[in-house]
């Protein structure tokens, strides 16, 4: 199990939030936690999680992160102490496709 942590301003949120990503490679399961994310729910579980190589990449989603609710996450290993990624939060009312880059930096095991 390895922990990360980033920041990013997700799409439709008023400001950048700190990001915590908690990843089992072995076991293919994923956590987001956003202290900062309003309302009662600070925790998404992965969905759909697939990784690549041993430690190497990882994509997956999450559902109910507010405002848009649902993210698409892909991550690569930039060395060995980061993840560096992408946030796909689906199209807006607009049907404009919000992106967001991430970088994470490892900070436990």
């Amino acid at each position: 199990m390895e922990i990360f942590r980033g920041s990013a301003h997700l799409p439709g949120a008023d400001r950048e939030w700190g990001i915590e990503l908690e990843i089992d490679w072995a076991e293919k399961e994923v956590t987001i936690r956003i202290a900062d994310a309003p309302g009662g729910l600070k925790e998404w579980p992965g969905l759909a999680v697939q990784t690549f190589g041993p430690m190497e990449e990882v994509v997956f989603r999450t559902k109910g992160i507010p405002p848009l609710f649902t993210h698409w996450w892909h991550f690569t290993r930039g060395g060995h102490d980061e993840l560096v990624g992408i946030m796909l939060g689906l199209p807006d009312f607009q049907g404009v496709w919000r992106t967001r880059p991430l970088v994470m930096s490892k900070v436990g095991e």
